[in-house]
């Protein structure tokens, strides 16, 4: 059975708690014929934005809606992920600002109802059980190749996957707000629900 490493030291905020556990408190998510198939019900997508200057404070989020999977080959060796978001399913603690995140200074949701990821080469990372993953990710109108670390276990009960990386938005052209907004916004995506352990 792999172990999982730690990929970053940086805790990622989340509405409940849930950026704050680790791939190894997560519930391992069953494999059907080498895939996990992800959903709201057992993995979760969350971002964290920022302010610039001295008080950044951080705006937590995610996305309520979305499809997926992960395949891992015989040996238990990542070999793709994928997933797409429902952008309309977002969610921020402020209503306020959840819906100024929908409108066309950010997401645009109606423009772009729809984001997704589609890795196209998977790389052993450092560690056992870490990968450096290649993909392609569309956000508005630009898709764009982009490397995200992952730390992966499989075992018996099936798979879990943990995943904290950051993307600049103006790549995308999401360009509302620069010198007051951060650019970086920090992306944690898991599969496999937290245990009790966790802090549920």
């Amino acid at each position: 059975m792999k172990k999982i490493a730690s990929l970053l030291g940086i805790c990622l905020l989340s509405t409940t708690c849930f950026a704050q556990a680790t791939a190894t408190t997560l519930k391992p998510v069953a494999l059907q014929a080498g895939t996990a198939a992800i959903s709201p019900a057992n993995s979760r997508i969350d971002f964290v934005g920022t302010h610039e200057g001295d008080k950044p404070d951080p705006r937590k989020g995610g996305f309520g809606k979305f499809t997926g999977q992960a395949k891992v080959a015989a040996d238990g060796s990542l070999q793709s992920i994928a997933w797409e978001i429902e952008t309309g399913s977002l969610f921020t603690e402020i209503p306020k600002l959840t819906g100024h995140l929908k409108n066309s200074d950010f997401f645009d949701v109606r423009e772009y109802p729809k984001a997704s990821f589609q890795s196209t080469s998977v790389a052993a990372g450092s560690g056992e059980g870490n990968y450096i993953v290649t993909g392609d990710l569309t956000l508005l109108k630009a898709t764009k190749s982009i490397k995200i670390p992952v730390s992966v276990d499989v075992s018996a009960e099936g798979l879990t996957l943990h995943s904290k990386f950051k993307i600049d938005r103006t790549q995308f052209g999401m360009n509302y707000g620069q010198g007051k907004v951060s650019n970086d916004v920090q992306m944690t995506v898991a599969i496999g629900q937290p245990t009790e352990a966790a802090g549920r």
